[in-house]
């Protein structure tokens, strides 16, 4: 009985021993990940900071400041793709000992036997949600401003010509029973011109795509380059707005003409924004066309 006691708690101890994520077999790695999204932030930040510091000569570069972390890279942190979804799979059986007894082949063959597949908590690809919004208007207003084009914006949006800068923002105007359609604005400002014409966020592990079509640029006296955008999120770009307001960590890549992109992990303040915003808008009775 002894025996029998030492060799069913041996794996069970040599299991504890190992991250989970360490496993060998994709599927169960691939829905650990999906359990454990702070951890694939981790990386994703660990890749940027290893690439900024191979730079040869870092540039004095607003767009890249040390207590928020940007980078030059040529891809965005590894997204885990649609196709990759967790398929019903068994341990396999691993050489625990040459001598058992049939009671310990049995008690073994129990353990074995259980499938430890992650299908049924189905993590996927983020969708629209038509969630009701638990927070009311008088709690969310104090934490916008109106600026000087009409828009509701996050107070903590800065509005400094050499900012960098990404937000929801809508339109409200005197008199109007219904807010102006939601927008998704970015702001670039560096020493050299990026001339970008696609972002890629990456969110939880899932790249959504979005191609800005109103760009504009401008150059400050001091020769700073600054490129802004200011798009309509239609209907199509719903997933994305939802997204964005549930995440657990996002990348966003500023994809160039040029040949040199930026990344960007944005801040858990940045992704508050986004929620607030969306409940906000929502609750003003705005809604996507």
């Amino acid at each position: 009985m002894l025996l029998l006691v030492i060799l069913l708690a041996a794996p069970v101890g040599m299991a504890s021993a190992t991250r989970d994520d360490d496993d060998k077999d994709p599927s169960i790695q691939r829905g650990i990940r999906r359990l454990h999204p702070e951890r694939e932030r981790a990386k994703a930040m660990k890749k940027l900071q290893e690439q900024m510091a191979r730079k040869a000569e870092p540039k004095d570069d607003p767009w890249d400041t040390s207590d928020d972390l940007w980078g030059t890279v040529d891809l965005p942190p590894v997204a885990l793709k649609d196709n990759a979804a967790v398929e019903g799979r068994r341990l396999k059986p691993r050489q625990l000992g040459t001598s058992k007894t049939p009671e310990e082949q049995a008690a073994l063959d129990s353990l074995l036997a259980i499938d430890y597949s992650l299908t049924e908590f189905g993590y996927r690809r983020m969708k629209w949600r038509d969630l009701p919004v638990t927070r009311t208007i008088d709690q969310l207003i104090p934490g916008f401003v109106l600026n000087e084009d009409g828009d509701y914006v996050s107070k903590y949006v800065s509005f400094a010509p050499t900012s960098n800068e990404v937000y929801f923002a809508f339109a409200m105007a005197e008199g109007d029973s219904l807010p102006g359609p939601l927008r998704l604005c970015v702001r670039y400002c560096a020493d050299d011109p990026l001339d970008f014409d696609q972002l890629i966020f990456s969110i939880d592990g899932y790249d959504y795509l979005f191609y800005p079509s109103d760009h504009h640029h401008s150059t400050l006296p001091d020769g700073l380059y600054c490129e802004t955008s200011d798009d309509v999120l239609t209907a199509s770009y719903k997933d994305l707005v939802y997204a964005l307001a549930h995440s657990n960590w996002v990348a966003l890549k500023l994809v160039s003409t040029r040949g040199i992109h930026h990344v960007k992990m944005l801040t858990d303040g940045q992704r508050s924004d986004f929620a607030a915003t969306l409940d906000l808008y929502r609750l003003l009775g705005g809604n996507f066309r």
